[in-house]
């Protein structure tokens, strides 16, 4: 009887909180909502890097023109079609300092961000294919949330919708790469696994603010922290190689090993978990030095390093 009184009590006053379509609503509101967040913040600074960029080159064309006008005005040596020119140069500079031509906004069709609707069916078997279908979804990797390689400096080559990263040709440069997500807040890990490498190694895997664009030789600045090959760590701008301390040891990583490289913005740390040896490394961050948000960085270094992201566990 108290069961039933229960049931009775839940039909008449139903609780929104059990009601797994109503949660399931609430997540998909909320991701979706961080995916546009992390998209926007991603573009803006996508944006002002190239404004930085533009900058140096108008105020150059700028200051050409300006010499022109005034060479040409102590000559006294120009006409009507000439001051014709100059303004339409200005105003084309002008109008590229607001809106880069280089830049647009283009709507991504194969963006991660869906509708969802709420279909009914009054058949139960229907239903319950629909349940079990639902639930196998919700057990497969989340593809939305899921980190991959986007931002690159130096030679580098991005694969397989921006899983896989390969150096290439590298000579006298590093190939740079960020990832797609910034981190303000919570846990998060990210699997590699070392495809190949060119002795002896060197791949970089740390973290940097995001507010610093990439460069060379960025992971050795103060804006960044991570471990380096020759037995290498850098934190915030210094260098140690000193194993006993840190418990890091490059040469023991192996073509094919898996790394999980955790950024922890509560702890204010980096950690390094080596699958097959099962030792992990850490390293704090001075946040003032490298301010939130963050994102992780990769540096390869020999042609033919070549490092992929693996799916979420």
């Amino acid at each position: 009887m108290q069961e039933h009184d229960l049931l009775q009590q839940e039909l008449t006053q139903p609780s929104l909180k059990k009601n797994y379509l109503l949660n399931k609503i609430d997540k998909w509101k909320k991701d979706s909502i961080t995916k546009i967040q992390v998209a926007a913040e991603t573009a803006r600074k996508t944006l002002q890097e190239l404004l930085e960029q533009s900058k140096k080159s108008l105020s150059k064309t700028c200051h050409d023109i300006t010499e022109n006008l005034r060479t040409s005005l102590e000559a006294d040596d120009f006409s009507e079609n000439d001051l014709i020119r100059w303004k339409k140069q200005l105003k084309e500079l002008q109008l590229e300092m607001t809106s880069p031509s280089s830049a647009k906004l283009i709507p991504d069709k194969n963006a991660p961000i869906y509708l969802m609707t709420l279909k009914t069916n009054d058949s139960s078997n229907d239903q319950d294919a629909n349940r079990k279908k639902s639930s196998a979804s919700s057990n497969s990797p989340n593809q939305d949330l899921q980190e991959r390689f986007l931002q690159t400096l130096g030679p580098v080559n991005l694969e397989e919708n921006g899983y896989l990263a390969k150096c290439v040709d590298a000579g006298s440069s590093f190939a740079y790469i960020r990832g797609r997500f910034l981190y303000s807040d919570g846990c998060h890990t990210i699997r590699f696994k070392i495809e190949n490498y060119q002795q002896p190694y060197r791949i970089f895997f740390g973290c940097m603010a995001s507010k610093t664009a990439l460069k060379e030789n960025v992971f050795i600045t103060s804006d960044s922290v991570g471990w380096f090959g020759h037995d290498q760590v850098y934190e915030n701008g210094r260098c140690s190689s000193n194993v006993q301390k840190y418990g890091y040891k490059s040469s023991a990583i192996k073509i094919n090993d898996v790394l999980y490289l955790t950024i922890d913005c509560k702890t204010k740390q980096i950690r390094l978990f080596h699958e097959r040896l099962k030792t992990i490394c850490t390293l704090s961050i001075n946040e003032n030095l490298t301010p939130f948000p963050w994102q992780f960085l990769l540096v390869l270094c020999n042609s033919g390093d070549t490092v992929r992201i693996l799916h979420n566990a």
